[in-house]
């Protein structure tokens, strides 16, 4: 599965549980709070092996499910 799907199946089923019009390219700043975004953070740093450092979390990695997978690749590479 791609990352971006796993992201995504991820934020529907566990933290946008009502929110069906999800998509990669949604800005998750209306959907996800700062709780969320730290879910989404252990998530990412179990699933993926990697540490994901909090200067890492602003809206341009962390602001739609497309920009969390491009995220996501850039780091596993590093």
């Amino acid at each position: 599965m791609a990352t971006s799907d796993d992201l995504l199946t991820y934020i529907k089923t566990e933290l946008a549980v009502n929110t069906p019009e999800l998509d990669v390219e949604t800005n998750l700043g209306g959907i996800v709070d700062s709780t969320a975004v730290m879910e989404i953070v252990v998530w990412i740093e179990g699933k993926y092996g990697f540490d994901v450092e909090i200067d890492d979390i602003v809206p341009d990695n962390f602001g739609s499910v497309a920009k969390l997978a491009a995220y996501v690749e850039r780091r596993k590479k590093a």
